[in-house]
């Protein structure tokens, strides 16, 4: 790990990286992170305690001012650390990592929305069932995640100006100039938005239309303001609407307590997975990931004691349906495994073991990179999308430390003129000025391409030309660390 990702205790370090077509950084970007974080501090001192939210949800409970960055890091590598400062001393301590896209991205919502007004009201009904059902089925860890996710698509959407469609500097005085840790809910008796799950997506969707309502009224007030930089006037407007914002986020975590206590483990069944996988060297925490096929299920692996010369993880899943299934597990540097259908019965509580054989070059650090698994969408691979404006294809993005030599090639399936090319990202939205680099093309690591990484390049990303889907041409998309000619090789077609 890099040391200079070890920053201050209980950090969150965010690897972010890769373009999202079409988004803008004022898209991307709201509130300011520690006013995020401000509107759930308030919303908790709300929760009954009949919620018993620090039972429920323990020790992760407190990582919710955390996690309601989700909706920021899209396309980002999330390294949790915390630093032990003992006199004139360190003490990182690196305790998980996972990429963000894991709980941005599933079968009902297929893509990620833009957050502003009326795009991030797509996000509602599937991010709500989608924490529900986390909470219901998964552990703490993974729940809160999902949860962070929905609150920042709900804390989003009572932003001043993403109500109106306001951006550029007034944008920012609109959002940010106020004093967040002033709101205070201890009176608030949070709303339940609904007895039922579909009653409570309306309530929630009714909930939400009203807050915006209000908040673009107040929004229309501010803006003359802003655009004379008043930030005396500015401030108890915006502070009026970040703690309105918190009163419904404070209903959004007592509707999903409350539902995702009604579960009738008896009628349900539950799996416990150990899951091992070689050793990735650059990211030895990097959970396995299994997902349900054709279903919205899917989980990331909790970290076992270390393994001798790879990875061991844990999985989990409480209250599933009774019923047959198909499952998927990947991780960067292995192959896809796809496990054989399975049947569970009522009140069943599974264990399997399931093993994952290493990439066919060791090390890949490509995600998805045969094309194999769709989970996300049918008719597109996961971790890749179609980009219109270049007519290209992108993968998710890989991370990559300045100055290092990566070795990557792709290996094709037919003859073609297509051609590949790795990419250099300074931001998850933003390239550098650094010119892309055109990948070799062969049946092994022999005909790779070594590239070393720029110091503006924190991550990359592979871009293929063409607009017809890339396995259409490609069997396998390769990036290794170190430019060694000798590393493993890839067989022989």
């Amino acid at each position: 790990m890099n040391p200079k990702r070890a920053k201050l205790s209980t950090l969150v370090a965010i690897v972010a990286f890769a373009m999202i077509a079409g988004f803008s950084p004022q898209d991307l970007f709201a509130w300011g992170g520690i006013l995020h974080q401000q509107i759930v501090d308030g919303a908790l001192t709300a929760i009954p305690p009949d919620d018993q939210i620090t039972i429920r949800l323990g020790s992760q409970a407190r990582r919710l001012r955390d996690t309601v960055e989700m909706g920021d890091w899209m396309n980002s590598l999330i390294v949790v650390q915390e630093n032990w400062h003992v006199t004139t001393e360190d003490y990182p301590q690196v305790d998980s990592e996972y990429f963000g896209n894991d709980y941005l991205l599933f079968p009902a919502a297929p893509h990620f929305f833009g957050h502003m007004i009326p795009e991030v009201q797509g996000t509602y009904g599937p991010f709500f069932l989608r924490a529900l059902q986390a909470l219901r089925t998964e552990d703490r860890e993974n729940a809160v995640r999902w949860i962070g996710s929905l609150l920042h698509f709900v804390t989003d959407s009572g932003s001043p100006p993403h109500t109106i469609g306001v951006l550029g500097p007034d944008h920012t005085k609109m959002e940010n100039w106020l004093d967040a840790s002033r709101i205070d809910l201890r009176s608030y008796q949070p709303q339940l938005l609904g007895n039922t799950d579909q009653q409570a997506v309306k309530g929630l969707e009714r909930r939400m239309n009203g807050l915006i309502a209000r908040n673009a009224a107040i929004a229309r007030r501010m803006l003359p303001y802003a655009e004379s930089s008043d930030r005396a006037h500015i401030a108890p407007m915006a502070l009026d609407c970040a703690e309105e914002t918190a009163r419904v986020t404070a209903d959004v975590i007592h509707t999903l307590l409350v539902l995702s206590s009604k579960t009738d483990p008896e009628d349900a069944a539950s799996i416990t997975a150990t899951v091992t996988a070689p050793a990735l060297d650059e990211h030895p925490l990097l959970p396995a990931k299994i997902v349900l096929i054709g279903t919205n299920f899917s989980t990331l692996s909790s970290n076992n004691d270390r393994f001798p010369g790879g990875y061991s993880g844990t999985f989990f899943f409480s209250n599933l349906p009774a019923g047959t299934y198909r499952a998927a597990i990947e991780r960067p540097g292995a192959a896809t495994l796809f496990v054989p259908a399975f049947t569970l019965e009522k009140g069943q509580q599974a264990h399997f073991e399931w093993h994952l054989a290493a990439s066919p070059v060791p090390g890949n650090l490509v995600q998805n990179p045969e094309f194999s698994l769709r989970w996300v969408s049918d008719s597109t691979p996961d971790h890749w999308h179609h980009d219109d404006h270049c007519h290209c294809w992108l993968s998710d993005n890989i991370p990559v430390e300045p100055g290092h030599a990566y070795r990557a090639f792709v290996v094709p399936a037919v003859q073609s003129n297509r051609k590949a090319a790795l990419e250099w990202m300074a931001m998850h939205w933003k390239q550098t000025n650094d010119q892309p680099v055109t990948l070799a093309t062969g049946p092994t690591v022999l005909e790779s391409t070594v590239v070393n990484v720029p110091p503006a390049a924190v991550y990359a990303r592979i871009a293929i030309s063409g607009d017809a889907p890339p396995d259409k041409w490609l069997r396998d998309v390769v990036v290794i660390p170190g430019g060694d000619k000798n590393a493993a090789a890839r067989s022989q077609p």
